[in-house]
């Protein structure tokens, strides 16, 4: 049969309404419920956007239906939704938030009693038993409950605050721009920055404007004012949130995009000696060369954060981190958090006393083979939606997507200022040149079809 809805690292996600409609989110619901049992526990949170909110309940309707106790915390984060699944007891959890690129689609991003991204095989039993209507409800004596979880945004921001050292942040007083990209953000990093003495000038700070479009995230044209911001206040830096908090996206002192991969690599180069690096098998080999000069412990991961997460605590991993701006801290939660990231960010530089323009220019230079081609601006996010539709597994960006073609990871990234589309990837052999080549012409083939 076929599925209803498209998937991308393990994440369902589909057109609110046609792909995805209240119907097919409380079945899902039941299978998951069913899955998991009567009488466990489930948490669920979701953005800002009424789809999410529509699509969040339906699904909660059918946990109930099969006797799961739903703990609901309404308006969250996902760093909030999995640092709480193990501390509430529940065997799963369900974050409901804008998908990328296309401005109608939600997605479901479910975790395990870890507080993780659920595994592929996990994912492909709950598929497998939505295709086949294997949902088992209760008897109605034995209909689940939902409770809300009143004081999550505090439990939380407090657990954060205790996790960063604020002794040289606080003695600085830096100032960073975030953009909130109008998600539950804002209900929880004013707080968390302000107890630990850092001052902040939020942007898109609230709820959306009605009927605004879904967006996971950031716009590029708000990169462009965050960066004009960065350099008119004299901010620390710049960061820009997805709507669910899980990724945040870098602009430096001068007003400068860091890109994610380099993002890693500025980060590894504050690591104390001797610490452990987990990085997908995506990011830039620009980590591995600032590892190797500050004498850091890198471990490649194959597959996606989620992986990264599950494998932390066995190799003893100080950071882990992906090309995706995702930041996961393993002695906080299993998952990648923004949130903590930014304020981790401004502990190193408040500590070391550099600035981050100078650690972005200081990193070595990785040799890449770029092809680049004219393209429309109304044009790019389709170009992109397609991009994320050719892999299960991909890293995304505001203006990019990087997949695997055979061996080689291609980026593909778009320019609206400059309106370019490139297509590139770090060609050490002339293999990984053809393999550009050929996706090269495959892309500018979508574009001169697309209508």
């Amino acid at each position: 049969m076929k599925r209803p809805f498209p998937i991308y690292n393990r994440r369902l996600y589909g057109v609110a309404n046609s792909q995805l409609t209240p119907e097919v989110a409380a079945e899902l619901g039941a299978i998951l419920g069913t899955l998991l049992g009567e009488g466990a526990i489930v948490t669920t949170a979701r953005d800002l956007y009424p789809p999410s909110r529509m699509l969040k309940r339906a699904f909660t309707a059918g946990l109930m239906s099969t006797g799961i106790t739903v703990i609901d915390f309404h308006e969250a984060t996902l760093p909030e939704l999995a640092f709480s699944v193990k501390r509430f007891g529940a065997k799963a959890g369900v974050h409901f938030s804008a998908a990328p690129f296309s401005e109608n689609s939600i997605q479901l991003v479910f975790l395990d009693s870890t507080g993780a991204e659920i595994s592929e095989d996990r994912l492909g039993d709950l598929l497998s038993m939505y295709e086949s209507h294997r949902a088992v409800r209760s008897v109605p004596s034995r209909v689940g409950w939902v409770s809300y979880a009143e004081y999550i945004h505090d439990i939380y921001t407090a657990s954060a605050a205790g996790f960063v050292d604020s002794v040289p942040i606080s003695a600085k007083e830096p100032m960073v721009v975030v953009d909130m990209n109008n998600g539950p953000a804002y209900l929880v990093l004013p707080s968390l920055l302000s107890s630990l003495g850092a001052r902040l000038i939020a942007v898109n700070s609230g709820k959306p404007a009605p009927r605004a479009p879904a967006r996971l995230l950031p716009h590029p044209r708000t990169l462009v004012t965050l960066a004009d911001m960065t350099r008119a206040s004299g901010a620390t830096f710049a960061a820009a949130l997805s709507a669910d908090a899980s990724q945040a996206f870098l602009i430096d002192d001068m007003g400068r995009p860091v890109d994610p991969d380099l993002a890693v690599a500025a980060v590894a180069s504050l690591l104390p000696q001797g610490s452990r690096l987990a990085v997908l098998d995506s990011t830039s080999r620009v980590v591995d060369m600032v590892a190797e000069k500050n004498r850091l412990t890198l471990i490649r991961v194959r597959g996606l954060a989620s992986d990264i997460s599950r494998g932390m605590r066995r190799i003893k991993a100080t950071l882990g981190a992906s090309d995706a701006g995702e930041f996961i801290y393993p002695h906080f939660s299993p998952s990648p958090d923004g949130m903590v990231f930014i304020a981790k960010l401004l502990e190193m530089l408040c500590t070391s006393e550099i600035r981050l323009s100078t650690l972005a220019g200081s990193l070595p230079e990785v040799q890449r083979f770029t092809l680049e081609h004219e393209i429309e601006e109304e044009k790019m996010f389709s170009l992109l939606e397609y991009v994320l539709s050719l892999s299960t597994e991909v890293s995304i960006a505001p203006t990019s997507v990087k997949y695997k073609a055979g061996d080689v990871w291609v980026k593909v990234e778009v320019d609206p200022v400059r309106s370019k589309m490139y297509v590139s990837a770090e060609a050490v052999t002339r293999s990984a040149v053809e393999v550009v080549k050929k996706e090269y012409e495959r892309l500018v083939e979508f574009l001169e079809g697309f209508a």
